[in-house]
């Protein structure tokens, strides 16, 4: 065989499946951070340009718009992806990426008082469009599951769906039935309310899915698992202070309580995602830790 040859065919070579799992777990990670990085720099970009507003949704208002909607949605969309290291981590993630997308397109309804380039006038127009498009979808997803899992089990190719993965369609199945009556029939108050609906049980999940991470690694013993454990438990613990610290100084009147809390907890989630990333880099997933024979 000639080099030439050699050089077609191993340009030609399929990649070896496990190790382009792991890339791609590893891709879906960076992406979130690289995600919440241009967020970060749109958002200075605009406050630079005029004034911080009182919350990072708002510069939905701004010229940050376009970067804001792209980096929640696509945040989501790697959430919902990444498949997580046991069964309940992975409901969390899907809840939360099913969440993410919400937060995005329908916009806080306070719109900020500077630098504003869009005044809300077509809000409502816009929600009724975008999220009618995200429930089509959505409902799309879950009859395709249901569908897959259907065939799977005709075909027996793969092990049915555990507890935690019915619990988990169950839940998004009626979720999604309740957010498509709130929609039709209450559509003032559902783009009143599902911002910060949507927002907060992101973040309410995420919250978990760091604390569950942390649960994992008790009695591992390699000094990398050891210390991604302690920066898990750190995260947790930070992110229940960051939420009440600023919620009292709201109280107080502190007009920029809600712009600090998100962006504490944004940068949070990044250096989750930084820090589980550098953790399974090698692995792409957690092993189980194997139980003691008696």
């Amino acid at each position: 065989m000639s080099i030439r040859q050699q050089s077609e065919q191993a340009e030609w070579t399929a990649p070896e499946p496990v190790l382009a799992a792991k890339k791609t777990w590893r891709y879906l990670r960076l992406a979130m951070v690289a995600m919440v990085v241009g967020l970060a720099a749109s958002v200075l970009h605009a406050t630079w340009t005029s004034c911080w507003q009182e919350s990072i949704s708002a510069y939905y208002y701004t010229p940050a718009q376009g970067f804001l909607v792209g980096a929640l949605v696509t945040i989501g969309v790697c959430l919902f992806a990444l498949k997580g290291s046991s069964d309940p981590e992975d409901l969390l993630l899907n809840l939360a990426g099913i969440c993410a997308p919400f937060v995005a397109l329908v916009p806080t309804p306070t719109i900020g008082d500077c630098g504003t380039v869009y005044d809300g006038r077509n809000r409502a127009v816009n929600i009724e469009n975008n999220v009618f498009a995200l429930l089509v979808v959505l409902t799309i997803a879950l009859i395709a599951v249901a569908a897959m899992e259907f065939v799977n089990q005709k075909r027996k190719r793969e092990a049915p769906l555990s507890t935690w993965e019915r619990v988990g369609f169950v839940v998004a199945a009626v979720a999604l039935v309740v957010v498509w009556i709130v929609f039709s029939a209450a559509r003032e108050w559902f783009a009143l309310n599902m911002h910060n609906i949507s927002a907060i049980a992101m973040f309410f999940f995420i919250w978990l899915t760091v604390l569950l991470n942390a649960r994992h690694l008790r009695g591992r013993q390699t000094p990398r698992q050891r210390g991604s454990r302690a920066v898990y438990r750190a995260i947790g613990w930070l992110m229940v202070i960051a939420a009440v610290g600023n919620l009292v100084a709201g109280l107080a009147g502190w007009p920029y309580a809600v712009i600090a809390v998100e962006a504490e907890l944004i940068f949070l989630f990044a250096v989750y995602w930084m820090t589980q990333t550098i953790e399974l880099w090698d692995d792409g997933l957690r092993t189980p830790v194997p139980r003691a024979t008696p």
